[in-house]
């Protein structure tokens, strides 16, 4: 899809606000790629999970909803958001003090470092949290259950489950 770079600003942003398809296909899949060109970046580690995540305001805002209930929906079937959820509130807010996913209560901005990516193509790390040494680096993150986070992978996975889930596009 092409937007009409002539049309007037706020034509554009209610194009890309109230379409979860153009939500992902103009603001969530570019940053994504950009994070992925810059997989050591801060900045582009956070604000692509806090642009995944609010795509379920926009699925919200679409259908009528509650954005959290349709942000647990889509946790309930995509496990991996919850994480992103927990990053972009964390974020934005510097300390994550409630959640549904109650593990992950206390995660702070300065949680996320610089590391070595996943050793699987699944996003896990060795039972240690360890990878393999030739594996680049990118943001990576240690919820307060210990778990170590590919914040990359965990994007990449979270945006390729939400554009195969064709029913979030369904008005």
């Amino acid at each position: 899809m092409n937007l009409d770079l002539g049309a007037e600003p706020s034509e554009i942003c209610r194009m890309a606000f109230s379409n979860p398809e153009v939500y992902l296909s103009e603001l969530a899949q570019p940053l994504c790629h950009r994070f992925e060109a810059e997989p050591t970046s801060y900045e582009l580690a956070i604000s692509s999970c806090i642009i995944l995540y609010h795509f379920a305001d926009v699925v919200a805002h679409v259908r009528g909803r509650k954005a959290h209930e349709v942000a647990d929906e889509i946790s309930a079937t995509i496990p991996e958001f919850h994480t992103v959820r927990a990053i972009a509130n964390a974020g934005k807010h510097v300390e994550l003090t409630r959640h549904p996913n109650t593990a992950l209560v206390g995660l702070r901005a300065e949680h996320l470092t610089r590391g070595k990516g996943a050793a699987f193509s699944d996003g896990s790390y060795f039972s240690d949290g360890s990878t393999w040494s030739d594996v680049p680096e990118t943001v990576v993150v240690e919820t307060p259950d210990g778990t170590k986070h590919d914040v990359l992978h965990m994007c990449r996975s979270v945006l390729s489950a939400l554009s195969g889930r064709r029913e979030y596009f369904e008005v």
